[in-house]
């Protein structure tokens, strides 16, 4: 897992939607980051998420994170152990999250294959 700084795309530009992740470089959905996160970064995330009639909400029992966005289809997503750290895989797999640098500019391995593969996903969207 790699420290990296991501965001969900078109969120990129506003700082506190940028947050400290850690990804496995060969883990992506669709061409989408896979990122995982500390608890005290989702709850900061949580902070904003409200803003998009969503949010995240905490069960210690089940230690695991739960969206409230569609009461119907609930993502949850459970703590894991991954390098020592404790980490969540919030919107891994289901939310579009990009890789962003100090700037806040969007980075990619491959930057025009990734924006080949994000402009036909927007355009079937």
């Amino acid at each position: 897992m790699q420290p990296h700084r991501v965001a969900i795309a078109d969120l990129e530009d506003r700082p506190e939607c940028v947050h400290a992740a850690y990804l496995d470089p060969a883990e992506e959905w669709n061409g989408w980051a896979c990122p995982y996160f500390e608890r005290a970064e989702v709850e900061r995330m949580a902070a904003w998420l409200p803003e998009f009639d969503d949010s995240l909400v905490y069960d210690e029992e089940s230690d695991a994170f739960s969206t409230t966005y569609d009461p119907d289809l609930t993502e949850t997503f459970p703590g894991t152990d991954i390098d020592g750290r404790h980490l969540y895989p919030i919107g891994a797999g289901s939310w579009t999250w990009v890789i962003v640098d100090e700037s806040g500019e969007e980075t990619t391995a491959d930057a025009s294959a990734d924006a080949v593969t994000k402009a036909d996903e927007h355009a079937l969207a």
